[in-house]
């Protein structure tokens, strides 16, 4: 998730409370695994779109996906220690 400022070690917020909106981060489990990727629609299908280029974009189906969360804020540690 580069591109959308969150990176290896950050911490996320999550709401679960808030319902999804096309261009949200969200937390997905996609077959038992969880994602972080930003919830996208485009010719009346929703996908996972990934703000990394290293990782796919995923459409969302009924089969094996969910939506878990909303990021709603990411926490950077600055010191080493």
């Amino acid at each position: 998730m580069r591109r959308a400022g969150i990176f290896d070690g950050d911490l996320l917020v999550i709401d679960r409370g808030i319902t999804p909106q096309p261009d949200d981060i969200v937390i997905a489990v996609v077959h038992g695994e969880l994602t972080v990727k930003r919830l996208q629609r485009r010719d009346g299908a929703w996908l996972l779109a990934a703000e990394n280029p290293n990782f796919p974009t995923l459409p969302i189906c009924d089969d094996g996906c969910e939506i878990w969360g909303v990021v709603t804020h990411s926490i950077r540690r600055h010191c080493g220690r």
